[in-house]
């Protein structure tokens, strides 16, 4: 799924499109979450896309976007680092998972059932409670084994990543770099005749 934002939302899981919202276009590196105002954009997209739900989060973004940001930054790094490593055949680093619960533990669970599914919530200080769940969702998609179909985009030029069960898939998205790659084939033809 993409997102119409600026936030390519191609995974579907909270922790992997967090990750993916430092992008690269037109060669340069951008980072899509440096101030306040990208977090609460960052928060509502996924909110529209229903990869959060309003119950998990105080619906005040406003007075903690400032105080999640640069922790936001933190897990992002950090998680990169890690899923970047599966992507390219290595291992997790020692202590990863261990990280990760300790930032859950600033925003432990209780749940609430919704349309016969359990939804986790976050209780603790908002700016923890997004984390919370950001962590919570790395650690599903280990202990899921998810994370051993974790790629990175066939353009070289692109940061994001995807997971691919099936193992079809070589772009991010088509509609980011799969198409750019058939408009640059598809020119180098019409170069040639």
């Amino acid at each position: 799924m993409v997102s119409e934002s600026n936030f390519p939302l191609i995974s579907g899981y909270l922790s992997l499109d967090l990750v993916n919202t430092e992008v690269v276009r037109n060669g340069t590196r951008y980072d899509l979450l440096t101030k306040s105002e990208d977090v609460i954009n960052w928060v509502n997209t996924l909110l529209e896309e229903n990869i959060l739900l309003t119950k998990q989060i105080s619906d005040n973004v406003q007075e903690w976007s400032s105080q999640v940001l640069p922790i936001l930054r933190e897990i992002r790094s950090f998680l990169r680092k890690g899923y970047e490593s599966l992507a390219d055949g290595e291992d997790l680093s020692e202590g990863w998972i261990n990280y990760l619960e300790t930032v859950i533990e600033k925003a432990p669970f209780t749940y609430k059932v919704e349309n016969n599914e359990l939804i986790p919530v976050p209780i603790g200080q908002p700016s923890n409670v997004l984390i919370s769940l950001v962590a919570l969702d790395a650690i599903k998609l280990y202990t899921s084994n998810k994370l051993s179909s974790i790629h990175r985009c066939a353009n070289p030029s692109c940061v994001l990543l995807f997971i691919d069960t099936r193992g079809r898939r070589k772009w991010c998205s088509m509609r980011i770099c799969g198409n750019r790659e058939k408009v640059t084939r598809f020119q180098r033809r019409q170069k040639q005749e």
